[in-house]
């Protein structure tokens, strides 16, 4: 390939480039996290118009990537990965708390950091926290390594049979500003047909300080309120209803994980609690009305 070509090359992928960001109206440095502020729902258009086709709708308190506020106030979002537009009145948006990714000591355990926020005394206490989820991880990815390095000397193991695996990672799930929720999951693999996850929320309050499910569901009534509401659901749908006969089929607990959601709380299941293990870990919304 002569040089022309190449500099031709380069400047098709260039303008590919551009096109790209411009297609998406803002760089991924640049967006935004909203909430829909309706009544009811809010109609996603294929364009920025009243008169656009509508292609689909998000319920009030759902969470929305903005790529892109337009002076005719629309903004562009991304709705089943397709380009898409809502409103911008009827959204909300968050000054959001910056969340870094980390690994502590080996590359299969990652963890999060938080910065930006204006209460640095509550940024070192959730630093402190995840920091300490992070050495506790470690120390079972050791005891992990230890109990396959001792397997390996029994006749039974052999080949990929006691490649055993510790893992860490997170997902941020909310983060408002005043509220951030950060699912971690471990999961582990010691042989057998699959490994298994265990899934913890960790919430966070303005001032640092760690939100439990005890804190939100104050009383065993409120706890029983929800634990109704999650049978309704659960025992309906097909997904779980294999699991869900009877109302104390629901785990509900002082041990129960959630995350924080606009407009109340989304509970977590394990695997096996209410679903079969293909279904992962099963999330439902519980809205504040139902505790409050």
């Amino acid at each position: 390939m002569n040089i022309q070509k190449v500099l031709k090359t380069l400047l098709v992928l260039s303008l590919f480039v551009s096109l790209l960001v411009t297609a998406h109206g803002a760089s991924a440095a640049s967006v935004k996290t909203a909430y829909v502020n309706t009544e009811t729902t809010l109609n996603v258009r294929s364009a920025p118009s009243t008169k656009a086709k509508i292609i689909g709708s998000l319920s009030s308190g759902s969470n929305v990537n903005v790529y892109a506020k337009l002076s005719s106030g629309w903004s562009e979002i991304l709705y089943k990965n397709k380009k898409a537009y809502v409103s911008t009145k009827y959204l909300k948006f968050y000054t959001a708390i910056k969340v870094t990714k980390h690994t502590y000591k080996v590359s299969d355990l990652s963890y999060p950091q938080v910065s930006g926020m204006k209460n640095k005394t509550a940024e070192k206490k959730i630093n402190q926290t995840l920091l300490n989820e992070a050495a506790r991880s470690y120390k079972a990815y050791l005891a992990t390594q230890a109990q396959e390095k001792r397997d390996r000397g029994e006749e039974w193991c052999s080949g990929f049979a006691c490649n055993y695996e510790y893992i860490t990672s997170y997902k941020v799930k909310y983060n408002d500003g005043s509220r951030l929720s950060i699912l971690i999951s471990d999961y582990t693999y010691l042989g057998g047909a699959h490994g298994n996850d265990y899934v913890e929320g960790f919430n966070f309050n303005s001032s640092g300080t760690r939100v439990k499910i005890s804190d939100i569901l104050t009383t065993k009534e409120k706890m029983e309120k929800v634990r109704t509401y999650a049978y309704n659901y659960l025992s309906k749908h097909e997904s779980t209803s294999y699991f869900v006969h009877k109302r104390s089929d629901v785990p509900m607990n002082s041990k129960s994980q959630f995350f924080f959601a606009h407009g109340g709380i989304y509970l977590i299941y394990q695997e096996y609690e209410v679903a079969p293990y293909a279904a992962g870990n099963p999330v439902l919304k519980i809205p504040s009305s139902v505790y409050n």
